[in-house]
């Protein structure tokens, strides 16, 4: 499904990628899930908010098994049900969450929705963007809130900023694979213009030229 540019007009800000410069750590890449699907004491290993608790392993290389056992018996038990995003609802939560951080003056570069999370690569400046992450979910629950009632995010979000230029693209095409698995995907507005316009005049290579300058700018 193609996102609906519509979505982002009447929002009071300008529909435009802030210029880059060589702030590549102003990005930041954003996770998250939804409710339910990655709890503490999860076997594939977790991260808790204050650090009070250490877990071993991450998803990569997960913990040994049982290592927090008690922990996530007890967080299922308050927290029985997982989350899921039928896919016919992917592509209206991109679009909210896309155009919600665009009226916040924090643009995003990209977003992939998935069935139980969520990628998300934005310009935060130096600031802290989880306050504007937390506004963007609820504006995606709102839009979906007839099919998908009540609370559907997880608590929380995990923030990785941008190192430099090669782990800012290699984010982006992270990312984007995952519209190849089954998640709908945001792009920037800059960027799908500058790839329709190249693409209608036949000039696919004017299209990667501009899309990569517009992750520059």
């Amino acid at each position: 499904m193609t996102p609906d540019l519509r979505l982002c007009e009447g929002q009071g800000k300008p529909v435009t990628l802030p210029e880059m410069g060589r702030n590549w750590s102003n990005w930041v890449h954003v996770i998250w899930s939804t409710r339910g699907a990655w709890l503490p004491g999860d076997p594939r290993g977790f991260r808790d908010h204050d650090h009070r608790i250490h877990s071993t392993g991450d998803y990569k290389a997960p913990p040994p098994p049982g290592e927090h056992a008690g922990l996530y018996r007890a967080a299922r038990e308050l927290c029985p049900v997982e989350v899921q995003i039928p896919s016919h609802l992917r592509q209206t939560i991109a679009d909210a969450l896309g155009c919600k951080l665009l009226a916040l003056e924090k643009p995003p570069r990209i977003i992939a929705v998935m069935r139980t999370h969520v990628h998300a690569l934005v310009r935060a400046g130096p600031t802290n963007v989880r306050e504007s992450i937390g506004r963007a979910k609820q504006a995606a629950s709102h839009a979906v809130r007839d099919e998908l009632p009540g609370r559907i995010w997880g608590q929380r979000c995990h923030l990785v900023r941008a190192r430099d230029g090669a782990h800012y693209r290699k984010v982006v095409e992270y990312i984007a694979a995952h519209g190849e698995e089954g998640g709908a995907l945001w792009i920037h507005p800059d960027l799908r213009k500058a790839s329709g316009q190249a693409s209608e005049e036949g000039t696919s290579g004017q299209a990667s030229k501009g899309g990569d300058q517009a992750s520059r700018g």
